[in-house]
């Protein structure tokens, strides 16, 4: 199980089908590993700006997430 997070080509980032903003991810990070200690992955989009994806990364650290890993999707294939 890890709780995953997707950003879009377009910069959305999106939980559960929902676009949940860099803003949301510490909130839902946070009462997610309330319940289970799990790691948390990101699908990012191969063109999404370096900057971004730090972000996003930061986010879960400061909601106390252990591991984070980053999984890229490259359009096209």
């Amino acid at each position: 199980t890890s709780i995953l997070i997707a950003i879009t080509a377009k910069g959305e980032v999106i939980y559960d089908g929902k676009e949940i903003g860099v803003g949301g991810v510490q909130p839902l990070v946070r009462r997610m590993l309330q319940k289970e200690k799990v790691p948390v992955v990101i699908q990012a989009d191969e063109v999404v700006p370096t900057g971004q994806l730090t972000r996003v990364i930061d986010e879960c650290k400061l909601a106390e997430a252990e591991k984070v890993s980053i999984a890229t999707r490259v359009a096209g294939r």
